[in-house]
């Protein structure tokens, strides 16, 4: 495991250093953000409206930033965005009604989106086949660091002026996008004029390429799945478990087991996965991700009917949501090596933000979704119908994994 990390460019240093102090700033912020919104606002309903705003933003976002990445580079897409994203943070500290909060997420949205598909394809570009599930584990190990600590520490300072601790945020992420600058190498590969494929050809490609748009359509419920888990998650509980004040909401504390198993596990599950059938890994991470949303949505109800005092309740809560992150954990860096691996050389911004929309999808309708449900206090039956959705993803990801084996052999045999 060590002699794998030591062959990991460096570039995949600087964003796992960026990932982990990045995330803990937004993990401060964001898990009481829905809380807040709906404290302030007039029904569920508005709160999953803005919810949704970033990722309807985003996936315009997504499909540029890779199309951009492909053109211009990796590097100063990835500066952009992140800059962008510290002048909605600093916008946020001023906002304080429906329709300013309405467009910050949408600018949060379309800026946050333009970086991921240009910073994954920079990992494919540095990034040896044999490795990019531990470069993608590494990543997800950097992230999940902020969603282990972020959340505490959001705990500690809840009642701290909001302006200070969106003001910081953003001068940590205005601080990553100098490091950009300053110390990323530009990974994009040399090509000529005539293989750079012009949009049409793009758009020609993705519509031929039919495991592609399988894979992304399997990805839409996993997206709806972790959509409404975190975001709307605080609320389940809240409904859940009525009598508890909100600083008794368990979310922080299943927030930071999340980030603390994927800091601990992540990299030596992707790294045991990494040459295991993509369908296989997929079917057994989507199924235990789908059972655990299951669990979540059915074991909370049912410890406050039977009484459970406090402490017992939030352990067995625990250990649900630590079933639920394994199949998180499974799926996650498989999935976006399988992107990397399909994507032709002089595509592979473009493949990453066309992946995206199974995300953004998931995020605009999960919530939205969810929020009628939980007008009507029913927020259960939603995780019940999106967690046996994720279950279906699992059984056509497997189908999709023997479809490739199939034509690899086919390939071989030619």
């Amino acid at each position: 495991m060590f002699q794998s990390l030591k062959q990991l460019d460096r570039n995949i240093w600087i964003r796992f250093l960026g990932e982990t102090i990045t995330g803990i700033m937004m993990f401060m912020i964001a898990p009481f953000l829905v809380l807040y919104y709906s404290d302030q606002l007039d029904s569920y309903l508005q709160v999953g409206i803005i919810m949704a705003t970033g990722p309807i933003m985003a996936l315009l976002g997504s499909m540029i930033g890779g199309r951009l990445a492909d053109l211009y580079g990796r590097k100063p897409i990835m500066m952009i965005a992140i800059v962008g994203d510290a002048l909605a943070l600093i916008g946020f500290a001023f906002a304080d009604s429906f329709w300013p909060l309405l467009l910050l997420n949408a600018m949060l949205g379309l800026t946050n989106s333009l970086f991921h598909p240009a910073a994954s394809a920079m990992v494919a570009d540095v990034t040896e086949p044999e490795h990019m599930n531990e470069a993608f584990g590494l990543l997800r190990m950097g992230h999940n660091i902020g969603a282990a600590f972020g959340p505490l520490l959001g705990s500690a300072v809840l009642f701290i002026d909001r302006e200070l601790i969106f003001f910081a945020a953003a001068f940590i992420f205005g601080l990553y996008a100098l490091v950009l600058g300053i110390f990323i190498h530009e990974s994009l590969p040399d090509f000529t004029e005539d293989e750079t494929p012009s949009n049409r050809e793009v758009l020609r490609v993705f519509y031929n390429d039919r495991v592609f748009l399988i894979f992304i359509f399997a990805g839409i419920f996993i997206s709806m799945g972790f959509s409404v888990v975190e975001s709307m998650l605080p609320l389940f509980l809240k409904e859940s478990l009525p009598t508890y004040t909100d600083q008794q909401n368990p979310f922080p504390y299943l927030l930071a087991l999340n980030g603390i198993l994927v800091v601990l596990f992540q990299f030596p599950i992707a790294s045991k996965l990494g040459n295991k059938p993509f369908g296989k890994v997929m079917f057994a991470g989507a199924t235990v991700f789908g059972i655990g949303m299951i669990l979540i949505a059915i074991v909370p109800r049912a410890l406050y009917a039977l009484d459970v005092p406090y402490l017992p309740l939030v352990g067995i809560l625990l250990t649900v949501y630590a079933f639920y992150t394994f199949g998180e954990m499974i799926m996650s860096p498989v999935q976006q090596t399988f992107i990397a691996l399909i994507a032709p050389e002089n595509m592979r911004g473009a493949y990453n933000g066309a992946a995206s929309v199974q995300w953004l999808i998931g995020g605009v309708t999960a919530p939205i979704i969810a929020s009628v449900f939980f007008d009507h206090r029913a927020g259960h039956i939603a995780l019940i119908l999106i967690g046996g959705a994720s279950c279906l993803s699992g059984i056509i990801y497997w189908q999709l994994g023997r479809h490739v084996q199939a034509i690899e052999a086919k390939q071989k045999s030619a």
